[in-house]
Order: C-alpha cells, then structure tokens, then sequence
C-alpha cells in the first residue's frame, strides 16, 4: 500500500532523532538497504512493512498517524468570501459552528433540522476551505490550528455584533454555571497591560478545556459562550458632563 508523504517524513524524523540509518534500519528489518531506501522514497509499505518499522522506532501504528498529523499546517483564518460564504446559510453556519466544537456529523443530523444531502454538501464545501477534511464514512477531521480565529473586524466578526452578542447579554446570568463580571474603574497603561495578559491566559483555558472534553459525546456538552472585554471607556452621559481642557 501506499502511505502518505506526511506517514513517510515523520518515519524520516523519527530515524534522524533516534539516530538511525538505512543501512541499521534494513539489518534490523532483515532487509537490504536499497530496499528500505525504495519503501521511503516510493512510501510504498506493506502494512507489515509498516508495523515492523514502528516497532523498530518503539511506535504504534496510531501515534505515528497522530505525530504526522502533528505536522500537517493548519488553518489559522478563512479569507473573507470564505466567512461572507458561511454566515450566507444559517444552517451551513450551524454545522460550521458544531464541527469546530468537535461534534461528528451524524450527531449534529440527529440534533438539528439538517438533511444528509445538504449536510453532506456543507462538508464538502468546507473541506474546499479547508477547514476539514472529508473522510470516508462521511467522518471529518478538523484542519484549524489551535490559534484559529474569525479575521477582526470581519463579516464573521459583525455577524456576532448585529445578531448574536445582544442576545447574549440580554440576559440574567442566573441560571446554573453562569457568570458575568462587570467592573469600572480608573487603570494606568501598565494595569490594563497586566490585565489584558491575565484575560488572555483564561482564553486558553477556555481553549484547553473544549479541547480536552471534545471526544465526550455531544450529548454530554452544552453550548457554551466566554466573552472577555476590557476597553478604555467612560459612559456617555459622564463624558458629556467632562469640562473643556483649559488652554493657561
């Protein structure tokens, strides 16, 4: 069979770390050195092949396929007409939404009012962003990097302003698992530096805990939104009332 070129070069990285070469590779295996040389530079492997060479590097057949996927480059930002696109079709953005929080497509079937046709051309419109990739079985690999983000100030971005973040804080934050923060007062540069830093690190928590919980059945997760803000403002009705700089 023939394995990928992501497959082959973490094999190569794996040998160069372990300090390996062809030539020890092949005595190990019981094979000649050009033939190791032509598996590597054909990728052409017998499954057995394969797997004697994993065991070779003290690897499993799937954590070599999770260290290649390690390397592949990720998404970190759509172009516009690719956001402009999504948020076009309320359900082609509701599958957008449930894939990046890690659901499997036939979940987000069951849940919503999303045929299989149509959830099947949303995936494969996605996978031309490259926002994923489409797998056999209709399965879906996510291909954002862990720092992805809507482009500020973009359509996404706007969307959220005009339909979503009133809706969000129209809102009492009473209910079970709820919080809102709100504070004023009066910081120097350097505070709202220290601060900002400090918001930013409970961002990646928030990042951290989706990633860890994203194999839990979607059953088991509920939407959940974190919004983080910190602005220089005064309220309106205060400004209005600020004096004039004097001019002595």
């Amino acid at each position: 069979m023939s394995v990928s070129t992501r497959i082959v070069a973490t094999l190569k990285r794996e040998l160069k770390a372990q300090g390996l070469t062809y030539r020890e590779l092949a005595l190990r295996l019981s094979l000649s050195e050009s033939a190791v040389k032509h598996m590597f530079s054909t990728g052409n492997f017998s499954l057995k092949r394969l797997d004697a060479v994993c065991n070779v590097l003290e690897l499993d057949l799937g954590e070599l396929s999770s260290r290649a996927e390690s390397q592949r480059p990720r998404l970190e930002q759509l172009p516009p007409e690719h956001e402009q696109e999504i948020i076009s079709d309320t359900r082609f953005l509701l599958v957008t939404y449930c894939l990046l929080n890690f659901w499997n497509f036939e979940d987000i079937l069951v849940r919503y009012d999303v045929s299989r046709a149509d959830g099947l051309r949303y995936l494969r419109r996605l996978d031309r962003m490259n926002l994923i990739e489409l797998l056999p079985g209709d399965r879906v690999r996510l291909l954002v990097a862990n720092n992805f983000q809507w482009r500020p100030g973009g359509d996404m971005e706007r969307y959220f302003t005009e339909h979503v973040q009133t809706d969000f804080f129209a809102h009492d934050f009473n209910e079970e698992g709820a919080i809102r923060v709100a504070k004023n007062g009066m910081l120097s540069a350097k505070g709202q530096a220290l601060l900002r830093e400090k918001l930013e690190s409970v961002g990646e928590l928030f990042d951290d805990a989706t990633w860890e919980e994203r194999r839990l059945p979607a059953g088991e997760r509920r939407g959940t939104t974190l919004v983080l803000a910190m602005r220089r403002w005064v309220f309106d009705a205060f400004r209005e009332l600020e004096r004039e700089p004097s001019d002595g």
